[in-house]
């Protein structure tokens, strides 16, 4: 029987990496047991060691996740204090939907499902959906973002100042 080259084609899942910048973490948590796996969103875990970015699971809608973490051919799911390619603000990721999203929607991060659904209230942004999504399971191409930037809320954008409080211009 003959193969053919396709048949070896990867596979689109949640974690894919589509562009943009990604960062090699080391996954970190106090449960030697615990496990991370692509398409979960993480945060940033302290660190004492030079040159060694930790990674940590978030705890619920308000975290301040940092990074989505992306697919590796050889690997479905990572051990503490292993290394971990997590796609970053800017990167564009495949993630899973909780429910129908439309393109354009900011989005946050179900933990407890690993899955992103339409942003709600004060809830971390964590990405801006680039398609829609037709419901539950659904792939979808996200824009990596994270509101725990300062100055960002919901899908309008800065809180800060929106013009000058100087004057407007000369007087004769």
């Amino acid at each position: 029987m003959t193969l053919l080259q396709n048949q070896f084609a990867m596979s689109i899942t949640t974690g894919t990496w589509q562009s943009g910048p990604t960062l090699e973490c080391e996954f970190y948590s106090a449960s030697a047991a615990a496990t991370l796996a692509p398409g979960e969103f993480v945060c940033l875990g302290s660190t004492t060691a030079p040159n060694v970015t930790k990674v940590i699971k978030g705890t619920g809608a308000t975290s301040k996740y940092f990074g989505i973490v992306l697919t590796n051919p050889l690997k479905d799911a990572y051990a503490v204090g292993e290394r971990v390619q997590i796609g970053v603000l800017g990167a564009i990721v495949m993630a899973t939907a909780s429910a129908s999203i439309t393109c354009g929607d900011s989005l946050q991060y179900d933990y407890s499902a690993v899955k992103v659904a339409r942003q709600t209230a004060a809830n971390t942004i964590v990405a801006i959906a680039m398609e829609n999504a037709s419901g539950n399971d659904s792939l979808l191409r996200v824009f990596v973002f994270s509101s725990s930037i300062s100055g960002a809320t919901g899908a309008t954008g800065g809180t800060g100042a929106t013009g000058p409080t100087g004057p407007t211009g000369p007087t004769a």
